[in-house]
């Protein structure tokens, strides 16, 4: 008895040693942030659904959100993966930092301006952004803002100080809650509810950003403070790293934030009363809420082991095995659990007549969290080994199998089939991704790019 106890304390002081790891402790605030991030979003999400009774105002401003979001992407140039990969040995931090702020924000305010101004042509759906002259204003604003966030995000995670990305989506999930109420409120004669249920998500975005980069990037990143900086020697040497990362996450993301807009311009049909594409929207969006659960345990351990894998002297081998053990323990259990509770947790939010067609699309979007788990771990190999072309070709594999099939199958099955594109986009990448990144990740550690004089 006394032996199997002191086996017993040996394996739990391990355990907790492991836990205590820069690799799992990392892994553990991500993935906790999303958690927080989902489940608050969760209930922002109910709480819009409640106060806007309106599908059609809520299926705009989630298609806005996305695009908005998208084009803020684009604007980053991949400089998030970058600054994970070249700022741990970087020495004057502060001005690779601004740097990257100042292009990703300005670039986030030309894309806005195309957006709006050419609106009419690709997203007539969001014409509305017309209206009113500071609806380009607020866009401009929340893009820039969207554009910051992942960026002063990952230098917390460069920094191994992922508990502040967490604090940043803490106020930000807690601050959008009762913004609905507040907008629908008082703003509803000024804003409608497309523009308002907007700018509750946009405006607590913003504020989380302003604290993140004037309070907790200081507390990491000696003697930082915000500020315009174009320093291109020490853009220079992750450029290339980052740009190759951005084509490939540009790529990739049209496969998930351009859905929206792919049911509205496939379905809908604004001439019939209802339209047709009503309320899909907002259950798709939903349902990628749910699996969006799933999602981010592969995403968070791997960036976590990416993390590890920048450091010097790392041991990437062994950081791998144990980021992969921890994806698993946790993706298994998710996946099922998701699957049998896929229904009830879909009757939370007023979908109208949609209400019942959401559990499939839920449960098919659960199943492709594994060929997603199995493509990060082989796009983190491709990633640590500073190789981009695989990321750029896998992408967009995944983006034409995505867009294309859903195009088709969203004809065919509506939702069902728009989540059985998701999923075989995610199958279709693996085969090249596995010819490019299947050996193992070698033991010796990664060797510091010099920064130019």
């Amino acid at each position: 008895m006394e032996g199997n106890l002191g086996r017993m304390q040996r394996f739990v002081v391990r355990m907790w040693g492991e836990v205590k790891s820069p690799l799992y402790r990392n892994a553990i605030f991500l993935m906790l942030t999303s958690i927080i991030a989902s489940g608050l979003g969760f209930l922002f999400w109910f709480v819009v659904y409640r106060v806007y009774p309106s599908a059609s105002d809520r299926d705009l401003a989630v298609t806005l959100l996305n695009t908005i979001t998208f084009l803020a992407t684009i604007a980053t140039l991949g400089f998030p993966i970058g600054l994970i990969r070249f700022l741990p040995e970087t020495e004057d931090k502060t001005d690779l930092i601004n740097t990257t702020l100042t292009i990703g924000g300005a670039a986030a305010a030309i894309l806005t301006l195309i957006f709006v101004a050419g609106v009419g042509l690709w997203a007539p759906a969001l014409g509305f952004v017309l209206e009113r002259p500071e609806y380009l204003i607020i866009l401009i604003l929340t893009a820039m803002a969207y554009a910051f966030g992942p960026l002063l995000d990952q230098v917390a995670v460069a920094m191994r100080r992922s508990d502040l990305f967490t604090w940043r989506v803490v106020v930000f999930s807690l601050l959008k809650i009762p913004l609905p109420i507040v907008f629908v409120t008082f703003f509803f004669a000024s804003l409608g509810g497309k523009m308002g249920i907007y700018l509750s998500f946009g405006l607590a975005f913003g504020v989380s950003v302003i604290l993140t980069g004037y309070v907790f990037i200081p507390r990491i990143v000696k003697g930082y403070r915000p500020k315009p900086r174009l320093s291109r020697r020490r853009l220079r040497p992750m450029f290339a790293f980052s740009v190759g990362n951005w084509l490939a996450g540009v790529v990739a993301s049209a496969a998930t934030l351009l859905l929206p807009l792919l049911i509205l311009n496939t379905l809908g049909n604004p001439s019939l009363e209802p339209d047709p594409a009503e309320g899909l929207v907002s259950v798709y969006y939903v349902a990628t809420l749910l699996a969006g659960i799933l999602y981010i345990i592969p995403q968070a351990t791997m960036t976590s082991f990416f993390a590890e894998a920048s450091q010097r002297n790392a041991q990437r081998r062994r950081d791998e095995r144990k980021a992969v053990l921890l994806s698993l323990g946790l993706l298994a259990p998710g996946i099922v659990g998701l699957w049998i509770l896929a229904a009830p947790l879909l009757d939370l939010f007023d979908l109208g007549r949609y209400q019942d067609i959401g559990a499939t699309p839920v449960r098919i979007l659960s199943l492709a969290a594994i060929p997603l788990f199995l493509n990060s771990v082989l796009g983190t190999r491709v990633r640590v080994r500073k190789r981009v072309q695989p990321l750029i070709v896998s992408a967009a594999i995944a983006t034409a199998v995505t867009l294309g099939l859903g195009y088709s199958l969203l004809r065919w099955m509506q939702l069902d089939g728009l989540a059985i594109a998701v999923a075989l986009g995610q199958v279709a990448t693996l085969p090249y991704l596995y010819a490019v990144a299947g050996a193992p990740m070698e033991v010796e550690p990664i060797e510091p790019t010099p920064s130019p004089p």
